[in-house]
């Protein structure tokens, strides 16, 4: 069991004991379902707090935990970043990735050759776009079937076809 980064506090929201949330996931209703997460301060300290409610629109999430009900209280965990089980996400079907597995993945070309690893996803409506650095270089590689040849979560692992114009120094 890995505990798995879902979003952030920064700030709290009213005189209730109530934050602000800004999601690192899709589909922030994963938190509705559960009991309990973990929230991490900056210096790595963690908290277990009980969860009360998730509302609001996309970009204006208000969440609450239990015990957490003034104002006072809820200023010692602003800027804490948000946990939960990654046995708490929902199976996915084969081939589909939650971003958290996508990220720090080891990049090779069918050669291969490294590039670095996944540090970003980019979502662009049509396909994702993993964003692969290596010290100062970085390369975008779109998520798609004939590009992406295999992702191996448990090796940590993605390789990729390195097709024509796909890297600007690659003479394929």
């Amino acid at each position: 069991m890995e505990w798995v980064p879902v979003g952030k506090i920064p700030r709290t929201h009213g005189l209730k004991g109530e934050f602000k949330f800004h999601p690192f996931v899709t589909e922030p209703e994963i938190l509705q379902n559960l009991n309990r997460l973990k929230l991490q301060g900056n210096q790595g300290q963690e908290t277990e707090q009980e969860f009360v409610s998730l509302r609001g629109n996309p970009g204006k999430l208000i969440i609450k935990f239990k015990d957490i009900d003034t104002i006072d209280d809820a200023e010692a965990y602003t800027g804490q970043t948000v946990l939960v089980r990654d046995t708490d996400f929902k199976k996915l079907p084969d081939g589909e990735y939650y971003r958290y597995q996508v990220i720090g993945l080891n990049v090779f070309d069918e050669n291969g050759r490294h590039y670095g690893q996944v540090e970003d996803v980019i979502e662009t409506g049509s396909n994702d776009v993993y964003v692969v650095r290596d010290g100062e270089k970085e390369i975008l590689i779109p998520m798609i079937d004939w590009v992406v040849k295999t992702i191996d979560i448990e090796e940590k692992k993605l390789i990729f076809e390195n097709v024509e114009g796909l890297i600007e120094d690659s003479t394929v």
